[in-house]
């Protein structure tokens, strides 16, 4: 009897310096293969169609070898939550003020976030801190835009999203990214408004757009280029190392 051989699986490339994995997802949904680097961490990720051979994709892919460092070139260097760095705080630069000897809770003093504690676990404070102050203010925000809409909402929470910046279920729950709190105010209340608007047109119609723009009393176009051009840079605060995974935000 003959053994029967084992067809080998081709080994998938690194790229950069140093070298990062692409990582190989299939989808049930997709018609032809994708190939993406994530801006915010540089995670490099393909795409591919239930059924198609992997090594004819892998050789598509090394004929993107170029696009794929230029990209990796582009990704912003994470920004760290550390003693001495400042970090975005409703679009202005807020310094960590650490001293082992001050309370652990973090104090809110103008353009300074003053803590103490165990310096291993500032970066952990900080970001609680940074989600408690988005879900009192997004909260706060959305239930008085509402008001004025008209409407109701249900429950109001903040989370860590990747794919997009707020969204609203059609039982009225209404979440947001808390890294909203990191951008300016105007950036945040566009969003609100835009989530809220959609409890009165599920959809982007121009009868949406208008509401918005009625309910901020403003054009919320600049506030969608800003997290357009932006939008990456908020999602390096604190963030991991380049293994992690996740897209950038996006509207609903």
């Amino acid at each position: 009897m003959f053994a029967r051989l084992r067809r080998t699986q081709p080994t998938l490339p690194h790229f950069g310096q140093p070298a990062r994995p692409l990582t190989l997802v299939r989808n049930a949904r997709a018609r032809q293969m994708k190939l993406s680097v994530d801006p915010r961490n540089g995670a490099i990720r393909l795409v591919l169609p239930p059924r198609m051979a992997l090594g004819q994709a892998l050789k598509w892919v090394e004929t993107k070898r170029d696009w794929v460092e230029v990209q990796l070139g582009r990704v912003m260097p994470a920004a760290s939550i550390a003693p001495g760095e400042s970090i975005p705080y409703r679009g202005r630069p807020l310094l960590i003020d650490w001293s082992a000897e001050r309370p652990r809770a973090p104090r809110h003093d103008g353009d300074r976030l003053i803590l103490g504690g165990p310096v291993e676990t500032v970066e952990s404070r900080v970001k609680r801190w940074l989600r408690a102050q988005a879900k009192q203010l997004l909260d706060a925000e959305t239930r008085d835009i509402a008001t004025r809409a008209g409407v109701t909402v249900a429950a109001v929470g903040v989370g860590d999203t990747r794919s997009r910046w707020g969204s609203c279920s059609s039982n009225g729950d209404i979440r947001y990214s808390w890294r909203l709190i990191l951008a300016p105010d105007f950036v945040r209340i566009a969003t609100v408004a835009h989530e809220v608007a959609h409890r009165v047109h599920m959809d982007h119609s121009p009868a949406f757009h208008a509401l918005v723009a009625r309910l901020l009393g403003a054009d919320p176009k600049p506030a969608r280029t800003w997290l357009r051009q932006h939008g990456s840079s908020l999602h390096r605060v604190g963030a991991q190392d380049a293994g992690d995974q996740g897209g950038v935000g996006r509207g609903s």
